[in-house]
Order: structure tokens, then C-alpha cells, then sequence
């Protein structure tokens, strides 16, 4: 056992992820001593796994990178390529859907791997400590701020930024030691949606947990960049293949490739929403019958798609032999332990990817973090007191919003598996974007768009999701005298709109 006193450093984070890379960089730039410690090695030294989901990156979450140098998060937008509705590919010619009124409310397209890869790279470069390879093992939360164990390779030392060798002895076995850390401040955990700091404080009587997993799983499917281009794939879209129970998704990357992802269930029996077109259909039953039932699953169900992933042969073997992920939701009912810890982003509220909002509301945290930091305690002030005040004041108004966002991600998983590929849901859809920009439209905003870009004093998660049901309402309304979603903008009945408007939303939402 190796023991190290941190009492120079004010914050601990456990998690290298996207909102501990990110939460490690500002807290560092405003002169707190941040040191991160990650389970893994470093991201920046292993190539991508093979089953990784492209991020869309909203205005709301992209609110954070305020915090960040003009500089830094100009760099960081360069990764990514800009999206402005779904493009449904459901028989026929493809459907551009808008997400918001127009061209200028749109979301970016970024690859999780270089955007975990740059903002590793922004932590170490604002004087924050990260030290990967170390595994927690447990927290202890008798003193004033925690004790930390971890068990790290006898090598570590010799990773990329990971160790100081004067803190460290070591004995030659090659065998993995623990390390013990006196943490001199709190813990941000920020271990994703395994969270083992959660698990810890679950354990210890300080939180408890609510998880649910989906009964259906993810794969990786690329489209070559050659393919793409030959196949006329438009970049500024989310391709969405809805197929009942099983969908395929594409999102644009900066070299003319798109990042796909089919969902599909786990087991046949799993079927909530199976039809008589995609029934049976299983990951399990594609990975036991090999490539050759995975070829032709997909030539029952995606042939449209087949050219843009390189063929079947290609396609078939991406979707037979790569690794599957899984999707679940977790809600943690405590989120801080006084000043001595808290919980993030997928460590206190991981959801399903299904409203592109998992990493948003993880950087929604981190601007809320911050700011109550700077409220309780700054780096000059700091205090157990002042770090609990914080995090009471975080939870309090991050979790009512963490739970309303969780409900609604489930929720479009049933519209982008289904709905988008529905005339009906199409025609509310058209007669919503009419609305949107109509002269009503200061009054209404759709409930993705409210989703999307509301935040910092606009709408909330909480309000987007009952403001969203009192205005879909209306939307039903209106579509009963649309004949068509072409002729949505030219049949929309203004006057009806506005007097529906006053009776059901009397205080208007702000604006996204």
C-alpha cells in the first residue's frame, strides 16, 4: 500500500471523461489544484474502440464552453460538423425534418473519442494532474474530505502523465498495488454511468440508485467516406433508417465519413415494439447465426443503405462482429454528501441517447458546478462549509432536470424508431416548424428546440418537458386543418394558433 497526502490539491476528480476532462480544465484556469484520476489509460495513446455513438453537441450544453478561452473553444467547435434537422430515410425519397426554425439554430456532429482526446489534452495543458490506470477500489468518508484507494499498475509510473515517481515506491513484482489518497478537498465524481464512487457511496448508506436498463443494445456501423460520397449523403443531417424495433442512425464526421449506429433489442423476446416487418430481429440471433444472417437481415431491412456503408459484405461483418454496447438509465436520489463529494454528469444521471443530450446535460453540470463554486467557495475561500453549500445548491437545481430529460430520451426513442416514419407524426411535425415561424413564433418553440438551446435562465428541462406536452396538444389541434406537411405553412390557422396559445400557455416560454 502506497500512500500519498493531496492536501495540496483542493479537488479531487475521479473520471477522464468528457464532463471530468472538461470540469478538470475550467476548475484548473480559475486556480483551483485539480488532480484527475481515470480508471483507464490514456484515451490519447488507445484507438477507438469500435463502439462509440457520435455526440450532438447543443447550444445548451455548448453554453459551458464559455467558461473556456474564445481560443479553446474555437479549436473545439473545429472538430465538429454542423446539423440541422434528421434526414428520414423511410422508402421513397428521404425527409429532411428541421430541428429548430431555421438555419441558424443547429446542433454539431463530434466524434466522442477526439473530443475526450482534445479536452485531456486542454486539463494537462491548464495545470491539472491526471494520473490514469487507477482503478477505485473504495471511498472512505469518516474525516473532513475522503480517503481514496485505488489499485494502479506496477508500471504506471511510466504512462503519459501519470505519476509522480518521488510519491510513489515500487517493489518489482510487476503486480498491481493499491494507492491510498488522503484527499485534501473534495470528490467531483465524474466516473460515467458505472460510476464506482456512486457504487462506493451507495455501499456506505450515502446514496441511493434507481438504474433500468433498455431491453435493447447498439453496435457501430461506418460509412466509408468513398461510399458516402458516391451514395449523395448529405453531411448537414442525422440519418435516421426507423425500422419499428431496430433503427440505424449515421452522423456526419470531418472526413467525410459518417459515425453509424444500429439499435436493435438485445433478445427477440425483449419486443415491446415489434412488428410484423422486423419481428424476431435480435442482436442475439445476428451474432449466433454469423455474418451470412447478418447479411441478409440487412438486406431485408436497409437495403437503401447498403451502398453507403460499403456494401453488404462490409456492413454484414460490422454488424456480426462488433462490439455491442449497452443503454440504460440511472438516477441517483443523492447526489452530494456534504462537502466532502458530489456527484456528475452519467454519474448521477446517465440516460439513453435518444434526445442527444447525455453530454449536454453533463456540460449544463459543469456551468452550474462552477457557478456555484464561485458563489460558495472560490479557490481563495474555499471550506468544507462553503463546498457543501455548493453542492446542496447543485443538486437541488440540477436534479428535478436530470430526471425530466432522462423521461424525454426514452421517450424519442419511441419517435425516432417509430413516429419520424409515421405521415401522421411527419404532418404535425411540418405544421410545428410552421408555427415556429410563423408570427406566433416568439410565443411557441418546439419541445426539441426548447430541449436543444434553451438553458442559462430560458427554458429548463423540467419546464421544456411540461410545456412540451401542453404544446404538442396544440400541434394535434392545428393538424386537423392541414391537409398535407407541404401545404403546413399555407393552411396553418394563425388565429386559431394564437387563441390556443393564450387559453393553454397564458405565460408565454422564453426563447431558446
Amino acid at each position: 500500500r502506497h500512500f500519498m497526502a493531496d492536501g495540496s490539491q483542493p479537488i479531487t476528480i475521479v473520471g477522464a471523461g468528457l464532463v471530468g476532462a472538461l470540469l478538470a480544465t475550467v476548475l484548473a484556469r480559475r486556480g483551483y489544484r485539480v488532480t484527475v484520476y481515470e480508471r483507464y489509460g490514456d484515451i490519447r495513446a488507445i484507438p477507438s474502440s469500435g463502439r462509440s455513438i457520435n455526440l450532438v453537441a447543443t447550444a445548451r450544453g455548448l453554453r459551458a464552453l464559455t467558461l473556456l478561452p474564445d481560443d479553446v473553444r474555437a479549436r473545439l467547435l473545429e472538430l465538429g460538423v454542423r446539423v440541422t434537422g434528421r434526414v428520414i430515410h423511410a422508402g421513397g425519397e428521404p425527409i429532411f425534418q428541421r430541428y429548430g426554425k431555421d438555419d441558424s439554430e443547429f446542433n454539431y456532429s463530434i466524434s466522442r473519442y477526439e473530443l475526450n482526446k482534445f479536452l485531456i489534452s486542454e486539463a494537462e495543458a491548464a495545470g491539472a494532474t491526471l494520473r490514469f490506470g487507477h482503478r477505485l477500489l473504495g471511498v472512505e468518508l469518516e474525516g473532513e474530505y475522503p480517503v481514496l484507494t485505488f489499485a494502479a499498475p506496477h508500471e504506471a509510473s511510466g504512462q503519459r502523465g501519470v505519476l509522480d515517481s518521488a510519491l510513489h515506491a515500487e517493489d518489482n513484482t510487476g503486480a498491481e498495488r493499491e494507492v491510498v489518497v488522503r484527499c485534501g478537498g473534495p470528490v467531483v465524481a465524474a466516473d460515467g454511468g458505472g460510476s464506482a464512487v456512486r457504487q462506493a457511496l451507495s455501499s456506505a448508506g450515502a446514496c441511493a440508485v434507481h438504474s433500468s436498463l433498455l431491453d435493447s443494445g447498439y453496435k457501430e456501423m461506418s460509412f466509408p467516406r468513398a461510399a458516402a460520397e458516391a451514395g449523395g449523403m448529405t453531411r448537414h443531417g442525422l440519418h435516421i433508417w426507423p425500422r419499428g424495433s431496430h433503427m440505424l442512425m449515421g452522423l456526419a464526421n470531418l472526413d467525410g465519413s459518417f459515425t453509424g449506429t444500429i439499435y436493435m433489442l438485445n433478445q427477440a423476446g425483449d419486443a415491446t415494439l415489434a412488428d410484423d416487418a422486423s419481428a424476431g430481429a435480435s442482436f442475439d440471433h445476428v451474432e449466433a447465426q454469423g455474418v451470412a444472417s447478418a447479411a441478409a437481415f440487412l438486406e431485408a431491412h436497409y437495403a437503401t443503405a447498403l451502398p453507403l456503408l460499403g456494401g453488404v459484405e462490409a456492413a454484414a461483418r460490422q454488424l456480426a462482429e462488433n462490439p455491442r454496447g449497452i443503454l440504460g438509465t440511472v438516477r441517483a436520489r443523492q447526489w452530494a454528501v456534504g462537502g466532502k463529494a458530489v456527484l456528475v454528469g452519467d454519474a448521477a444521471h446517465a440516460i439513453v441517447p435518444f434526445f442527444g443530450q447525455g453530454m449536454n446535460c453533463g456540460f449544463e453540470d459543469v456551468h452550474e458546478l462552477v457557478r456555484l463554486l464561485d458563489e460558495h467557495a472560490a479557490p481563495a475561500v474555499a471550506s468544507p462549509a462553503g463546498y457543501a453549500a455548493a453542492f446542496a445548491a447543485f443538486e437541488a437545481a440540477r436534479k428535478p432536470n436530470a430526471d425530466a430529460i432522462a423521461d424525454m430520451a426514452l421517450e424519442n426513442y419511441v419517435e425516432m424508431q417509430s413516429s419520424t416514419a409515421d405521415p401522421q407524426f411527419r404532418l404535425c411535425k411540418a405544421v410545428e416548424n410552421a408555427l415556429e415561424n410563423s408570427p406566433l413564433g416568439a410565443r411557441f418553440r418546439s419541445r426539441y428546440a426548447m430541449v436543444c438551446y434553451g438553458g442559462a435562465g430560458n427554458v429548463t428541462y423540467a419546464n421544456a418537458q411540461a410545456l412540451g406536452r401542453v404544446q404538442w396538444e396544440i400541434v394535434l389541434e392545428l393538424a386537423k386543418g392541414v391537409s398535407s406537411a407541404e401545404e403546413a405553412a399555407a393552411q396553418l390557422d394563425v388565429a386559431q394558433a394564437e387563441r390556443l396559445l393564450a387559453e393553454r400557455l397564458p405565460a408565454p416560454p422564453k426563447g431558446g
